[in-house]
């Protein structure tokens, strides 16, 4: 059975710092932006219209107002 990990995700929204917490397996490279885009339900889209900017889940958090994203280990 794997061995789960907790994280603890902060964001700023509207000025706002929050936090919370999840248990994965492993952590990816910029998955905290993935984690915060699933907590509030912001859709990823596959579809790109020509001459947009390729849409990463950095990008959509933060067209949704989701800044300051970062993640800390919690033992």
């Amino acid at each position: 059975m794997p061995k789960l990990r907790t994280f603890e995700i902060s964001y700023t929204k509207n000025g706002e710092r929050n936090t919370f917490s999840v248990q994965t397996e492993n952590f990816y490279d910029h998955e905290e932006w993935r984690l915060v885009a699933s907590r509030f339900y912001l859709s990823h889209s596959d579809d790109q219209a020509e001459g947009e900017a390729l849409q990463t889940w950095k990008s959509l958090c933060e067209d949704a107002g989701y800044t300051d994203v970062t993640f800390v280990e919690i033992p």
